[in-house]
């Protein structure tokens, strides 16, 4: 009989990492809220502690829980390794630090989520460690900006909140051909792996927030790192093993990551009926929708070579001379979701099942300085819509509410 290969989905439903759920006869994997592990002998603790035994020694550095989620993203990204973190931020502060030392630079796209922009920012003032910020929607501004120092090429795509797309196929091919031990990293929590496949293109590290998309319910922390092995192990060698997520969370987020499939399909859905609507229904009060899937954003071709789908995250900018309008268009949706007469909440989160909504200059790159912020394209006057999963219907008619607040201004 030919071998049969299991399908990802099923990979994903049915992975484990070793065998305590079948030791336990359970059904579900078991939750190891223990904060240490025992070994049979002094020769076995010695493998344990220097990374060479099948076997967790102490949750800080690993438990079984971290090792199930690990191995489900790994079928997910077709990486050989992952480690988990208790957020997003972690997994990038980890994975820069075990590529980059001081005096290193790193060549980075301009616009990136808030928190990461100031890390590399930090990492000038603190480590000398140099970052060039450059518009990588262009390979070839990649190219130009890597030096003899560059360690690391750092992206994010789709970006947050500009939605841009950076090639990463292309620019790792490009950097790969006379640089072979620069690592591109790439922030896929936009994109999720049911969108796009770095490492399939040849990217060395792929990074998530797993607060977001993959698990959804807006309970929890994490963040993710996915490689190679051997990229992994030098990971190690620099990380002292702290940030790491507690074993009940990547539990719970690992239960969750058996749905990701499902709501990212209606995530994706719905944002392009959502898009639609902004497009052709408030052309008039917005000065521009950002959309990976629309066929006039500047890399969509890229987009559609990269991406099986475009996302849930939509950008857009109302036509707002002085900022008046952007403050009662979100005020607006505040005040309907608290009274239940809309559904679209106000806060700096994304990913969720329900819709969230924010000004990522008032909020998430709140600290970056305003001439970097309009470097980036981040106005004042821009909104990020995270679309949730609810009936489209409903996500319409409760931004269409806050648009009728606005209509009748006349700034």
């Amino acid at each position: 009989m030919v071998k049969h290969t299991f399908g990802s989905r099923t990979q994903l439903i049915h992975s484990n990492h070793r065998n305590e759920e079948r030791d336990l006869n359970s059904h579900a994997f078991p939750i190891f809220q223990t904060s240490t592990f025992k070994y049979g002998s002094v020769e076995e603790g010695e493998q344990i502690f220097s990374g060479t035994a099948n076997h967790d020694g102490y949750s800080r550095i690993s438990n079984p829980n971290h090792r199930f989620l690990e191995k489900r993203l790994c079928v997910l990204e077709e990486g050989e390794a992952a480690q988990v973190f208790d957020s997003g931020m972690s997994a990038i502060r980890v994975a820069l630090s075990g590529f980059v030392e001081m005096g290193d630079h790193i060549v980075a796209h301009k616009n990136l989520y808030g928190g990461t922009y100031q890390l590399l920012k930090k990492l000038k003032r603190k480590s000398g460690i140099e970052t060039a910020f450059v518009d990588a929607r262009y390979a070839p501004t990649v190219i130009r900006a890597i030096t003899p120092m560059t360690k690391v090429v750092f992206l994010e795509t789709p970006s947050n909140p500009m939605l841009d797309i950076c090639d990463f196929a292309e620019i790792t091919t490009f950097v790969k051909s006379f640089r072979k031990n620069v690592v591109i990293i790439v922030d896929s929590t936009f994109g999720t792996p049911f969108n796009q496949k770095p490492i399939r293109h040849g990217v060395d590290v792929v990074i998530h927030s797993l607060t977001k998309y993959l698990n959804g319910s807006g309970r929890y922390l994490g963040g993710a790192i996915i490689t190679s092995q051997e990229l992994m192990n030098k990971i190690w060698e620099n990380h002292d093993g702290s940030g790491m997520m507690d074993a009940e969370v990547a539990a719970r987020i690992a239960d969750n990551l058996v749905s990701a499939e499902d709501r990212m399909k209606r995530h994706n859905r719905n944002a392009e009926k959502v898009v639609h609507y902004l497009s052709v229904h408030k052309s008039e009060i917005l000065r521009q929708v950002y959309y990976p899937g629309k066929n006039n954003h500047p890399n969509f071709e890229v987009a559609r070579r990269l991406m099986t789908n475009f996302g849930g995250m939509v950008s857009f900018e109302l036509k707002d001379a002085d900022g008046s309008k952007t403050v009662s268009f979100l005020n607006q949706l505040s005040r309907d979701e608290r009274m239940g007469a809309g559904i679209i909440s106000q806060l700096v989160s994304l990913g969720t099942t329900d819709t969230l909504i924010c000004c990522p200059a008032r909020s998430t790159h709140k600290k970056i300085p305003c001439k970097e912020k309009l470097t980036q394209g981040i106005t004042d006057n821009l909104i990020r819509l995270s679309v949730g999963t609810e009936d489209v219907k409903d996500i319409i008619y409760s931004l269409e509410r806050g648009f009728r607040a606005i209509e009748g201004s006349k700034n």
